[in-house]
């Protein structure tokens, strides 16, 4: 096994080369921008993080935390830090799809198939041998660009443990890894049924696009909610910001909690009405000012029949449902499986495939 793990990695060197120098940037750039914000000596007591949304703050930072918070800011929301996130975000996909398009697809193109097939003397053990050495492979490399990234997040929001939030919680961790495997395996079964190393990145490109794009959506949908709570209810006198808490309505939110899904209630209980249908039913009525026509101007204000006006309307509002931070784990766990599944599955599609596909 492991000089067939060697020979598949010498013979796809470009990649293999490829996916290291792509991981150890990816980890060197998240740990040089993660010394960057810690370095920046934030003094006793000033809270980063903490920018309100609603009303300004209870009392106003010293000087000094000023200074600091601003060198801060400007850091994590420089140019370098934000190409160091979209790296981390695309970085699983590159390299699923940089080694496993050309896995089976390259010998097909090549016309080196057969022979190894018949050297071999199984499909199934030969593909499921080459599979096995590109996760060996990628799996410890991304495993170190996830790790990397979470001591970014902890440097980005110093305060709260990157384990126990979910902020930017699928571009780091072992997220990263598990988003790798499902792009690898997946990537492999496309290039097994197409036979071609181009349509195969093309079509993965696409497929990877869409379902990260909608994973979120889709879990949070079927799922998560389950699981979800409603968000802890804020007093109206609570000042805004207060233990690390924005005002959203009458509710908190917290960086570190994942907001699944929203309901509406109206007077406590809950509401699936049309917001603007209600708000216009309980408008109060606004006077009517009367116009001379000869001279344009108001001669007197008079107002129109009906109920008066309606003071402190409790309209609908919407109350967010969500899972605090501390289940990160059993929530990465989760979509965790759902993606090994996932991957497995593909790995099974490809090595079901590569016994009916003809070698060229």
């Amino acid at each position: 096994m492991l000089t067939r793990t060697w020979l598949t990695l010498k013979q796809h060197r470009f990649e293999t080369i490829a996916v290291v120098v792509l991981c150890l940037i990816a980890a060197a750039a998240s740990l040089g921008e993660a010394y960057r914000l810690n370095s920046i000596q934030l003094p006793a007591g000033c809270a980063i993080g903490q920018r309100y949304m609603f009303g300004p703050d209870v009392s106003a930072p010293s000087t000094a935390c000023q200074l600091a918070a601003d060198r801060f800011y400007a850091v994590s929301n420089g140019t370098g830090m934000g190409l160091v996130r979209v790296l981390l975000g695309l970085l699983p996909f590159i390299v699923g799809i940089l080694f496993g398009a050309p896995l089976v697809a390259k010998e097909i193109e090549q016309g080196t198939a057969p022979l190894s097939w018949a050297l071999v003397g199984s499909r199934r053990r030969w593909l499921f041998g080459k599979m096995l050495a590109a996760a060996l492979l990628i799996v410890p490399l991304l495993l170190v660009a996830g790790l990397a990234a979470d001591v970014l997040q902890g440097a980005s929001s110093p305060g709260l443990d990157p384990h126990a939030s979910f902020e930017n919680f699928g571009s780091r961790g072992v997220m990263v890894v598990f988003w790798g495997l499902a792009a690898l395996f997946g990537t492999v079964a496309l290039g097994t049924w197409l036979g071609r190393t181009l349509p195969a990145v093309i079509l993965a490109l696409v497929v990877c696009f869409l379902a990260r794009g909608f994973w979120d959506v889709g879990l949070n949908r079927t799922v998560l909610p389950p699981l979800a709570v409603m968000q802890s209810e804020t007093p109206h006198d609570t000042q805004n910001g207060q233990n690390g808490q924005m005002m959203y309505g009458q509710y908190a939110w917290s960086p570190s909690d994942l907001n699944v899904y929203y309901r509406t209630y109206l007077d406590g209980k809950p509401w699936d009405g049309d917001w603007n249908t209600w708000w216009n039913e309980h408008q109060p009525v606004q006077p009517t000012v009367k116009i001379d026509p000869t001279s344009g101007l108001p001669v007197g204000v008079a107002v129109d029949n009906g109920p008066g006006p309606i003071n402190q309307i409790q309209g609908p509002y919407s109350v967010p449902f969500v899972i605090h931070g501390d289940r990160y784990w059993p929530i990465v766990a989760l979509e965790s499986g759902i993606l090994l599944l996932g991957s497995l599955l593909c790995g099974a599609v490809a090595l079901v495939w590569v016994d009916r596909r003809r070698p060229y």
